[in-house]
């Protein structure tokens, strides 16, 4: 009975101390995942890699900044040209006319009119791009920015390797 005992009474006792220390670990990882993430920011030669990691639904999310105002997008290398919701344009500053819907593009509803655009500066970590290219749609047409080949285009090159997309400026 005894040898039944102690062990219950020990994790009675330790029960209420679990949540704390998962806490600390997870803490702990994050911290370090920061760290790590920031010690790849920049390489020995000088490149500026920044590492996005596939999401569980498998697709590349991040959030960058353009023109200073945080965005997040979904990496599409199949998208031309940086893709702005109408919504999104207007929280960065660009400010689209109804007679500048003039270029048809190609979408997965059929073809849509959008509006040419140029986002001046475009963050990601330590990675920045100027004067990037983009297109804006209405919002019924595009729900999330996709950061296309206008932008990743400007970069020195990127690559899959594992589960991490990198960037290299």
């Amino acid at each position: 009975m005894w040898r039944l005992l102690v062990p219950v009474i020990a994790i009675a006792v330790a029960a209420p101390f679990v949540p704390g220390v998962l806490q600390t670990y997870v803490d702990s990882r994050q911290s370090e995942e920061s760290a790590r993430q920031s010690a790849d920011d920049e390489n020995e030669s000088g490149e500026r890699i920044y590492k996005i990691q596939v999401g569980r639904d498998g697709h590349y999310v991040t959030d960058g900044k353009l023109n200073g105002r945080t965005v997040t997008m979904l990496v599409d290398t199949g998208a031309s040209a940086l893709a702005l919701p109408e919504s999104v344009a207007k929280k960065i500053g660009v400010f689209p006319k109804p007679s500048d819907y003039t270029l048809p593009v190609s979408t997965a509803n059929g073809v849509a009119k959008a509006a040419r655009a140029t986002v001046r500066e475009m963050k990601l970590g330590s990675i920045r791009l100027r004067d990037v290219d983009a297109i804006i749609l209405k919002d019924d047409l595009l729900s999330i920015t996709l950061l296309g080949m206008s932008a990743l285009g400007k970069l020195d090159k990127f690559h899959f390797s594992n589960d991490t997309l990198i960037l290299v400026q």
